[in-house]
């Protein structure tokens, strides 16, 4: 149980973690703007990113952090670390696929699917990385 309350932690960790950089990331510099358009604010994204990111945060990250560690723990390598990174990392495109064919239909435009791919890959180590965190601050 303990497991899963750690497990829940990193994941509203991470929304705020990537939710803020997403947030920063997509300001646009008010001297870049143009008149008589609404752009989104940091606090627009960051809250629409958190909506969005937190239900797959809970849901894809805690059920494949589960399966990632039963995995490494079987596995015979010293390079637990690279690893696990690298695995987190084809999850993350998991979601990725979803949010693109669910915000794109079928068309494919590979520079989408790229950037896709790219925020996906960066949220799963987002995930992975405050887990560490988390695992060195509770030393276990």
């Amino acid at each position: 149980m303990r497991s899963f309350i750690k497990l829940v932690v990193t994941a509203l960790l991470s929304t705020i973690f990537f939710s803020t950089a997403y947030g920063i990331i997509n300001l646009t510099p008010e001297s870049e703007q143009e008149p008589n358009i609404y752009y989104f604010g940091f606090t627009d994204t960051f809250v629409f990113t958190f909506i969005y990111t937190f239900p797959v945060y809970i849901v894809v990250g805690i059920i494949f952090s589960y399966l990632i560690d039963m995995m490494a723990n079987k596995m015979q390598t010293t390079k637990v670390y690279v690893s696990k990174l690298a695995m987190y990392s084809l999850v993350g495109v998991i979601p990725a696929l979803a949010f693109y064919f669910l915000f794109t239909g079928i068309e494919l435009d590979y520079r989408l699917l790229f950037y896709f791919f790219a925020l996906g890959i960066f949220a799963s180590n987002t995930f992975y990385h405050v887990l560490l965190l988390i695992n060195r601050i509770l030393n276990e």
